[in-house]
């Protein structure tokens, strides 16, 4: 089995009660709640927007936490203590969203982790009977709806208990009136890493910026871009950003600029590393669609090879494509 889980707790942190409402006893599952639970870790430790970080600060709060809890093996005075810690921040910056934090305790793909399961709220609806003079059933909003089966969680945190490693998914809160990662900055105290979504999509729309401003938008070295991507990704799981200025750039200037401005936008280090569930992600074609609405799917590999494609520009401005070489075409 890939998700084994040892023992869970639930707290509710909803500020309109006034007080957090931490259980004082585990929870005991049936079927349909280990079910729950399970499909919902599985789908965290899948997400693409997970990102790995680590502690910054060797007295912080909750890394000291964590060694106490290794130590002792008090689950539930360790639940206690990060949520009550949690709902300081809730009550204080209205900009995070209240929630049920779970915690448990699990076994996945022969690792052991602490996963803490913020589950947001939501809005839903439930029926209600009203009784007045007659029985009349009505649809009232319930505002406190935890994420179903089938949602994504917004928000968690998977930490290593054999080598402490940090896995997190967060939403940008305003804190002190800044936008920030809190969980990342304010509870793990770890170094604040931007998601990988984030760190490609710098990537690319500043090179198609600069191909824009300096190469007449050519969509050769567009899909140039995306293929190295794509190549570090499936080698390496990172991104080598030197590389795609060498490779890509000719003039000086566009090499000076991309640099410039990818370290202003946060990206500072020769390398950016992938996590692999967001490598699946990323796109191995190109899809142009006409104003005729014809769609073609083109291999960024292949896009690059003018023996393979060639894009070529009318006289009357119209656009050419012409796909060579071709040995064999299967109708689908």
């Amino acid at each position: 089995m890939s998700v084994s889980i040892s023992k869970a707790i639930l707290h509710i942190l909803d500020p309109s009660i006034g007080v957090p409402v931490l259980s004082e006893n585990l929870m005991s599952f049936n079927e349909e709640m280990r079910e729950y639970t399970e499909k919902h870790i599985l789908k965290c430790y899948n997400d693409a927007d997970m990102k790995k970080t680590k502690f910054v600060n060797n007295e912080g709060l909750f890394l000291k936490l964590i060694k106490e809890y290794i130590n002792n093996d008090d689950f539930i005075k360790f639940s206690n203590e990060v949520s009550g810690f949690f709902y300081g921040m809730i009550t204080e910056n209205p900009d995070i969203k209240p929630c049920d934090l779970l915690f448990v305790q699990a076994n996945v793909f022969n690792k052991d982790y602490m996963i803490i399961l913020k589950l947001n709220y939501k809005k839903g609806y439930i029926h209600f009977t009203k009784q007045e003079e007659s029985t009349k059933n009505i649809i009232i909003e319930q505002p406190c709806a935890l994420p179903s089966a089938t949602q994504k969680i917004d928000e968690f945190i998977f930490v290593d208990l054999n080598s402490l490693d940090v896995f997190v998914k967060e939403k940008k809160c305003q804190v002190n009136n800044e936008p920030c990662y809190y969980i990342s900055r304010y509870l793990l105290e770890c170094k604040e890493e931007k998601p990988d979504r984030e760190k490609v999509k710098i990537i690319t729309e500043t090179t198609d910026k600069i191909i824009k401003e300096y190469y007449d938008d050519d969509v050769f070295m567009k899909s140039k871009v995306k293929n190295i991507i794509r190549e570090n990704v499936e080698e390496n799981l990172n991104i080598n950003v030197e590389e795609i200025s060498e490779k890509v750039f000719t003039d000086t200037d566009a090499k000076k600029i991309y640099t410039e401005e990818i370290q202003m936008k946060g990206i500072h280090e020769p390398e950016v590393k992938v996590n692999f569930n967001y490598a699946n992600k990323i796109k191995t074609k190109q899809k142009f669609i006409t104003d005729e609405g014809i769609e073609i799917n083109i291999p960024y590999e292949i896009l690059s090879d003018k023996e393979k494609v060639e894009f070529i520009t009318n006289n009357d401005g119209t656009i050419s494509i012409m796909l060579k070489n071709i040995d064999n075409i299967v109708d689908k």
